[in-house]
């Protein structure tokens, strides 16, 4: 199986972000989170989605799809 991420799909946030994967729009996401409060830090901002992408996608993420 491919682990790369379909058409633009980020897996991980978090793991996008260190490897320097993140687009420019998808960087300003996680800036304008820091911005606006809602985390310290770009890697605080990038945990809290691939938390929430767990929260909302919960079976997919069990079952590893």
């Amino acid at each position: 199986m491919d682990s790369s991420p379909e058409k633009g799909k980020i897996t991980s946030w978090r793991q996008a972000l260190e490897q320097g994967e993140l687009t420019s729009e998808q960087v300003a996401v996680l800036e304008e989170m820091v911005k606006e409060g809602q985390a310290e830090n770009l890697h605080a901002a990038a945990s809290m989605l691939d938390w929430q992408d767990a929260i909302i996608n919960k079976p997919e993420h069990m079952y590893g799809f």
